[in-house]
Parts: C-alpha cells; structure tokens; sequence
C-alpha cells in the first residue's frame, strides 16, 4: 500500500489551488529542446535519409518498425522505473536530467553519421541512432509529462498546465523550423546538417537543465508506484475511461503520421514548391496552435474538457480529408488547411493531456497508488508505435508504386501520396472522434473522486 501522504511541495497544488505562472512555465520551458529535435526528425528525416543519404522508403521503414518493436520494451520499463525511483531529485526529475546527454548525443548521431559508411553500415548506423533517440526521448517525455499531472489535482488547473506548456512548446517547433529551413536551403544538406544537430542539441540541454531545475516534486507521491510491475500495467488496461481513450489515441495517431513524414514529399512532388516554402505552410499551422493556448483552458470551462476535444477532433478529420484535393499551385488552399489543423491540434494538446490527468486519479481511488509513469509510457508508446507501423506502411507504399527520389513522379505514386496525407488520417481522426463521444469522465465525476482522495489523504495523515 502507500505511504502515508505528506503536504504538498513548494509550488504544487493541491485541489482547488492555482499554481504560480513561474512554476508552469519552467516545467514548459523544459520541454522546448526536445520538442525541437523531434519535430526535425518528424518532419524531414525520412525524407533526407531517403533522398540525401539515399537509404531505400523500405529499409527506412523497417527500421522505423524495429525501433517500435524496441519501444514495446523501453517505454514500459521507463515508465515503471520513473514510478518507482526514489531520489532526493525526485522520481521524475532524476530522470529527466539524465535524459539531456542521451538525447544531445543521439540527436547528433542521427544527423551526422561517418561519410566513410557503405550503404548496409549506413542503414545499420541510422538504425542504431533510431533506437537511441527513441529510447532517450522516452527518458524525457514520460517523466516530464507526469510530473506535469503531478503538479496539481484540480480539473481545470491541469488544463491551464498543458496550455502554458503547449505555448511553450511552439518555440520548440520555431527551433525546429529553422533546423529544417537550414537543411533544406544548403546546397549539401550533408555538410550543413553537423552544425544544425550540435547547435540544436546545445541549446536543448541548456533549456531542459534550467527548466528542471527551478522544479520540485510532491514528495507525497514518493514511493506511491506499485511494487508489481505486471499489475501496475494491468491497472492501466483495466480502467474503462484509459481503454477507451488508448483506442481513440492509437488510431489517431496512426493516421495523423502520415502528414508529418509525407508533408516534405507533397510539397515538392504534390504542390512542386522548393522545400523552404513549406516553412510558411507550417507557420500557418504553428501559430493558431500555440497562440490560442490560453483560450482552450476558458473555452473548457464554459463548454467541458471532452465537448471542446470532440469537435476539434471532427473539424480536424474534415481538413484533413481536404488534403487530398491539393495539386500544383494551391498554396493559398494548403494554409487554409493548416489554419484548421493548427487551430484543432492545439486543442488537443492542450486539453488531452488534462483528461488524462483525470483517469489516472480515478486508478489511483481504486488502488492507493500514483501510476503517472505507467499510463504515460502507454500512451507513449501507443503514439510511437503509431509512428512505426506507419512509416512502415509508408515505406512500402511508396516503394510499391515506383517512387524515385528527386524526379517527376508517376500519377499513380501522386495519387498514392495524396491518399496517405488526406483520406487515410481523415478517416482515422472520424473513427476517433466517434470513440471519443463515448467517454464519460465529465467534472462532475472528477469532483466525487477528488473529494474522496482527499478524504483518504487526510484520514492517513491525522493517523
């Protein structure tokens, strides 16, 4: 069972607090570097390794499914050690710190491999790179994110959490950009790409440091993980609100991958912009994301966490669809399309992972225990997996219909590029928004489980 719970840390919250602005923004600051490295590697590493480093889609694919099959193992193992450690830094910040040098190192690994490799040990390199990454993205992200649950148990304060954090994030992305702006403007992209990864890597370590460090943690929630790792993952499967939102975030997931490894690939072979140009497409998705952060967290309390995540989710699977009638030329339509997207996207950055705040307080009402990194690695996983099974699809697509790097393409391999990037996540965000109409932990029901855990909380202390 647990220990007996101890008074909040220094700039936590407890139910029906607010958090100091300070203490939310140094837990998003935090998150600006790795936000930054995966956004380049979402968005152009594919794509370099296929055309720059001239890797085949199919082996790029399969190494993105290996890497998924080896976070089937990390991501548990990370989350329930971070549940379990027990340090004067903290279960998660400990984790988080040793984080920096892991990701720095296989950041710039994956962008910079010895030009001396053949084509297998270069395959085999970025492959090895890829399983770094994964795992040491693992390291930050599951920590990071419970830590952001942690911080406080109010329902829209947990909200307010995610929608600094997510304001934060865009500079992350805007740090990406430029990384990806710089690759695609070098004459050598090759040559340019050392200086991008050491810098980005840089001015990672230095964010995700200071922002750490101006945290504490609950130390009530020390030792509170579970002592059986096969019943702790149980718990997550056995939580209704859990099962139905992993189904909803899986499938979403799995749709929306395509856009963010094929987006590259519309822009020069679908609409034939240079590359750069879709620095403006992404700036028009960028901005709504993160500008209107700060409105979810109001528009939440007037209208419910789930109602506001339900209709992004719907506008979301009808831009998407609208993909599929871009062509040559229709620029103007494209950032018409990533207005919505950004719009929606933010929404769902913002009010997903206070929902999911939500469920783990239910799990911790049924079994005494603080299981953040458990459902975090997950979810994690669920989004990677995701990824992996996509880029494999992808792969093989594009390999199947004759695709070339750097050449005219065939109306088939068009057709089956815009297919990916619109109908495919369209459909997937529409079966998600139905799965999502069918949760039901609303406030009123996060109150009766918050009176409740306090009750207990304060019954084991007077003891």
């Amino acid at each position: 069972m647990s220990e007996s719970p101890q008074a909040p840390a220094p700039g936590n919250a407890p139910s029906g607090t607010t958090l100091p602005l300070g203490r939310i923004v140094a837990f998003g600051s935090a998150s600006i570097g790795i936000t930054a490295m995966a956004f380049v590697n979402a968005l152009y590493l594919f794509k370099y390794s296929t055309d720059v480093l001239l890797i085949a889609p199919g082996v790029m694919g399969l190494l993105y499914g290996i890497s998924r099959i080896w976070d089937a193992i990390s991501d548990p193992l990370i989350g329930r050690l971070s549940d379990r450690t027990k340090s004067r830094f903290g279960r998660r910040r400990s984790w988080i710190f040793a984080s920096i040098p892991a990701t720095s190192a296989a950041f710039i690994m994956l962008w910079v491999p010895p030009t001396a490799l053949g084509p297998v040990a270069l395959a085999a390199w970025v492959g090895v790179a890829l399983l770094l990454f994964s795992t040491a993205q693992t390291m930050f992200s599951v920590p990071h994110f419970a830590l952001g649950v942690e911080m406080t148990d109010a329902y829209h304060e947990r909200t307010r959490v995610f929608g600094i954090r997510q304001l934060m994030g865009g500079m992350g992305l805007i740090t990406g950009l430029l990384a990806f702006y710089g690759l695609a403007q070098a004459t050598e992209p090759r040559s340019f790409a050392p200086l991008m990864a050491v810098t980005v890597a840089l001015v990672a370590s230095v964010l995700t440091g200071f922002g750490i460090a101006w945290l504490r943690e609950r130390p009530e929630y020390q030792g509170r993980g579970g002592e059986d790792m096969k019943r702790a993952f149980w718990d997550v499967f056995r939580n209704p609100h859990a099962r139905l939102l992993l189904l909803m975030y899986g499938i979403e997931s799995f749709g929306a991958a395509t856009t963010g490894l094929l987006s590259v690939y519309v822009t020069q072979y679908i609409v034939k912009a240079p590359q750069a140009f879709y620095i403006v497409v992404l700036m028009f998705y960028i901005v709504p994301s993160f500008a209107l952060a700060p409105l979810w967290n109001r528009v939440s309390r007037r209208v419910g966490k789930r109602r506001l995540w339900l209709w992004s989710m719907a506008i979301a699977s009808a831009a998407y669809v609208a993909h599929s009638f871009l062509g040559e030329g229709t620029i103007v339509f494209w950032c018409a399309i990533s207005v919505l997207q950004g719009t929606t996207a933010g929404v769902g950055s913002v009010v997903g992972p206070s929902i999911k705040g939500d469920v783990i307080d239910w799990d911790e009402l049924q079994t005494g225990e603080r299981k953040e990194g458990a459902y975090l690695a997950v979810w994690t996983f669920v989004q990677k997996s995701a990824l992996g099974l996509c880029a494999i699809l992808l792969g093989f697509a594009l390999q199947w219909v004759g695709f070339e790097p750097n050449v005219e393409q065939s109306d088939a391999t068009k057709w089956m590029i815009l297919a990916l990037y619109g109908v495919f996540p369209g459909v997937a965000y529409a079966i998600g928004t139905l799965l999502l109409s069918r949760f039901q932990l609303n406030e009123r029901e996060h109150a009766a489980i918050r009176q409740a855990l306090d009750a207990r909380r304060e019954t084991s202390s007077s003891r």
